[in-house]
């Protein structure tokens, strides 16, 4: 059961990875746009997965301004404290 339980995340990560991605390249396709919300809207491990994957995406922006030494004011004004996953 854990061993199968681990596959299903691992599947539900890959996808949110997938979706994620061509949120991003492609922000103002309606097709993508409505396969998110279409997946998002299935099971709540998918919000999930896709809210973690939000976080780490701002967690990695923020150490990368600080790598190169860019102001963070706003970058990191209000943001919740991250999840472990």
């Amino acid at each position: 059961m854990g061993e199968q339980r681990e596959n299903d995340m691992d599947l539900i990560w890959d996808r949110t990875v997938e979706l994620f991605i061509k949120i991003h390249d492609y922000p103002d396709s309606p097709e993508h746009r409505d396969n998110l919300v279409r997946w998002l809207n299935e099971d709540s491990a998918h919000l999930k997965a896709f809210n973690e994957l939000g976080q780490i995406w701002i967690a990695a922006g923020i150490a990368l301004a600080r790598e190169v030494g860019q102001p963070l004011g706003d970058l990191e004004k209000d943001q919740p404290p991250l999840m472990v996953h």
